[in-house]
């Protein structure tokens, strides 16, 4: 009966562990702030999708999406976010850095699909070079 109790307590801790650790993976928190020009410095970097140009979503301690900005600047250590300077105001030390969550594949339009003739596009469309395209 008591490796059963152990064999519980471990297998919770396990697993608190790992949610935990999905969680951290690709957020960053913010260590410096240039409010005058806008520029969020946060303690991600390259390997945690941090990269030139990404965009990095910050986040109140209660989840609440504050503002996004993109990737300016990186390094090994931390990278830079440009962000407008009036809600770089609300952004505070330690506050979450998060690369948002990218689209399903269910909000692929129309014209991204592929077709081999007209009859598989719409009525008011016409296959070009394998793609959908509307017709004036």
């Amino acid at each position: 009966m008591q490796k059963v109790e152990v064999f519980l307590v471990v297998l919770v801790i396990i697993v608190i562990t790992a949610t935990s650790f999905n969680d951290s993976a690709q957020a960053a928190q913010v260590t410096r702030i240039n409010m005058n020009r806008g520029l969020i410095v946060v303690d991600g970097n390259k390997d945690d999708g941090f990269i030139m140009g990404a965009t990095i979503c910050f986040y109140s301690s209660s989840g609440e999406e504050i503002t996004c900005g993109r990737v300016q600047q990186t390094s090994e250590s931390y990278a830079t976010v440009k962000v407008n300077n009036r809600e770089a105001k609300q952004i505070k030390y330690g506050m979450e850095a998060k690369i948002p969550v990218e689209k399903s594949d269910e909000e692929v339009t129309k014209e991204d699909k592929g077709c081999v003739d007209d009859s598989e596009c719409g009525d008011a469309e016409v296959c070009i070079n394998g793609k959908c395209h509307k017709t004036k």
